[in-house]
């Protein structure tokens, strides 16, 4: 009996202990997830701050035309000059694309360096521009840059980011524009009659972001991996998922890092023809072109003329803050939500309101065409203008911009995410471009009207077209677009044989091993 009750003690100590280990396996591993969430959030936060000094490019024709066309500047423009300096960021952000797929192979935070050493020059052309000339060229320098910025931030949140932060991550991007816009916006209200010292202001943000990127943004773990840096790659993995230096890289690292299997070598080209690349990158085209002839930045660089054709009685000025403070709003509130309701549902929403407040506003400018005026006192496109905005940012202004850094595989993400880029920004060079003519030829409420009906076929095309990418890993959202590996049961989808994962981590162990220890015999492996 004493024997019994003995071994019966030994289990209830040995189930104590088992319990105690749950609870600090537990307890470690939130520690783990909070401090990999944190650094997480800190290094996304420094990337993403290269895009402020490129974004102010966007809104800085609406806050320095009137100023540079005023009798008391000391530089004289026209208007088909204003056009061309409201112009000059569209035609070089194609160029900044270009360049920002090539710089992306080098590296994701060189990318980001030459972001902010671009924009900062782009700033110090314009501050001491003495003619139109170099004006110009300083606002194509800066276009340059806002070409460098438009992927290379989003492209390293999405690679350094957990599967459940992601989706969030992808979208601070939009949300620092938007803050670089309405910063753009402030300045100029603050300073109406002096274009070069809102230049100057511009030009301390990229200064400040290239110290934070040189100082302490580490490369992310995908590019290393890639470049065959592996010991390097999981050291930085480490970091971004919150396990100390001195811990063993536990398995789900290597499977983190594990490559895609290739059934042969394969170039480029070959790569770019899968349907895996093809598939997401017609669509984002697409949504891109929606995006841009639906009026969205055409509202950005021409804020203050907008509003002032829209027949708003406000300070115009202080309208184009409002506009920057409505988008910094609605842009935040898709990175607040885009966890739960994904990439479809906001898009489709943000459709709608488009099509619904920019219809509002035409048949309200196609009344006072006709001589029916509206005694609001100016309220109706104040409330149109910036619930066009705020519904703009749910979706059809941030979503598209997230979505290039998840869509796109591995192999060819550099390359297809800064043609889109390229291509999105010559569609918004010609509605930039061509705006004011369409305003002379079709009238006021002609071109909202062709906003109107662009943004309801937008609409359409997403309904139809845009995949949901919300809870998916980057490998998942591959596969997503590969006909000939999709797999409908899920949970089947995430299996792997077991001994073909052994086989490749401890070949993973061993590639790592030798790089810390290149005389050390592993067998031949």
């Amino acid at each position: 009996m004493s024997i019994v009750n003995g071994i019966n003690e030994l289990v209830g100590h040995v189930e104590v202990l088992l319990d105690n280990k749950m609870e600090i396996d537990a307890e470690e591993k939130k520690r783990r997830e909070r401090k990999g969430v944190t650094y997480q959030i800190i290094m996304s936060l420094c990337a993403n701050s290269s895009v402020l000094g490129p974004s102010m490019a966007f809104g800085y024709s609406a806050m320095a035309l009137g100023s540079l066309m005023a009798p008391t500047s000391d530089v004289k423009i026209d208007n088909v000059q204003a056009n061309w300096i409201a112009t000059g960021t569209a035609l070089g952000v194609p160029f900044g694309c270009i360049i920002s797929s090539y710089t992306m192979r080098r590296g994701r935070k060189l990318s980001l360096l030459i972001t902010s050493i671009v924009s900062t020059l782009g700033w110090l052309v314009i501050y001491l521009s003495g003619t139109y000339e170099q004006i110009l060229a300083g606002r194509i320098i800066s276009g340059i840059a806002t070409g460098t910025a438009s992927v290379p931030a989003t492209v390293y949140s999405a690679e350094i980011a957990s599967p459940k932060w992601r989706s969030t991550m992808v979208t601070w991007t939009s949300i620092t524009m938007a803050i670089g816009v309405l910063l753009v916006y402030i300045f100029g209200y603050a300073f109406k009659d002096n274009w070069r010292m809102v230049a100057l202001m511009c030009a301390l943000f990229p200064v400040v972001s290239a110290v934070l990127t040189l100082a302490i943004v580490p490369e992310t773990p995908i590019w290393l991996r890639d470049r065959g840096r592996l010991d390097e790659a999981l050291q930085v993995l480490k970091r971004f998922r919150g396990i100390s230096e001195n811990v063993p890289p536990p398995s789900e690292l290597y499977q983190e890092l594990k490559p895609r299997p290739q059934r042969k070598k394969q170039n480029l080209i070959k790569h770019l023809l899968k349907r895996n690349a093809l598939v997401p990158f017609a669509i984002m085209l697409g949504y891109f072109f929606f995006q841009q002839f639906s009026g969205i930045f055409v509202v950005v660089y021409y804020a203050v003329n907008i509003i002032e054709s829209a027949g708003v009685t406000i300070d115009p000025y202080l309208g184009a803050v409002l506009i920057g403070f409505t988008r910094l709003v609605g842009s935040s509130l898709v990175a607040a939500v885009s966890e739960r309701f994904g990439r479809r549902k906001p898009s489709i929403v943000s459709g709608s309101g488009m099509t619904i407040f920019m219809g509002l506003l035409s048949i309200y400018l196609l009344l006072n065409t006709y001589g029916y005026i509206i005694n609001d006192g100016g309220l109706i496109p104040v409330i149109c203008i910036l619930m066009y905005i705020f519904t703009s940012t749910l979706g059809f202004l941030v979503i598209p911009f997230a979505m290039v850094g998840e869509v796109y595989p591995t192999k060819v993400k550099e390359v297809l995410a800064g043609a889109t880029s390229c291509i999105n920004y010559i569609f918004s060079s010609v509605t930039v471009k061509i705006y004011p003519d369409m305003e002379i030829a079709m009238g006021k409420h002609g071109v909202f009207i062709f906003f109107t009906v662009l943004s309801f076929l937008g609409t359409l095309f997403v309904a139809f077209f845009l995949p949901e990418t919300r809870g998916k890993t980057l490998r998942e959202i591959e596969d997503m677009f590969s006909k000939e590996e999709k797999i409908t049961d899920s949970q089947e989808k995430r299996m792997v044989d077991v001994n073909d994962f052994s086989k490749e981590e401890e070949l993973l162990r061993n590639n790592v091993s030798k790089i810390n220890d290149p005389l050390k015999n592993d067998g031949g492996v």
